[in-house]
């Protein structure tokens, strides 16, 4: 997916600023909710593949919707998977009214309150940036 130099700037940017302020993040990951990657961070190894995780995210909030949606008649806002070596939250954002899926993992270091509260955090500022044809 080509994306602006502006674009793929600001997204960086912010995707380290977050990272730099909290060493407990090991990914980030934002990506189109039909599983193509716009932008991707990681501390992770290096068979962390971006494709392989744009897909996953995709194929998660295409789950989690289709369960609220079937629950509680709306659409998902943030999923959250825990593991014992940490947790990775998906929160659905809309943009220029497009969908799309941001990702974040953090070590067991974070507690899934704090990785709520920054993942919510990144996906307002996301939605603030002058993202004009990101899909």
């Amino acid at each position: 997916m080509a994306l602006s130099k502006q674009l793929t700037s600001d997204l960086h940017q912010l995707f380290i600023e977050y990272a730099e302020n909290d060493y407990a993040l090991d990914m980030i990951s934002l990506a189109t909710t039909d599983g193509f990657p716009v932008h991707h961070f990681s501390r992770l190894h290096d068979e962390l593949d971006i494709e392989t995780m744009a897909a996953a995210a995709s194929t998660l909030y295409s789950v989690s919707n289709a369960v609220a949606k079937q629950i509680l008649s709306k659409q998902f806002k943030i999923t959250f998977i825990e593991s014992e070596q940490g947790n990775i939250a998906f929160v659905s954002l809309k943009i220029n009214d497009q969908d799309f899926v941001l990702s974040m993992s953090a070590s067991n270091a974070m507690n899934i309150a704090n990785l709520r509260l920054l993942i919510n955090r990144l996906a307002t500022k996301i939605c603030t940036l002058d993202l004009p044809n990101i899909a």
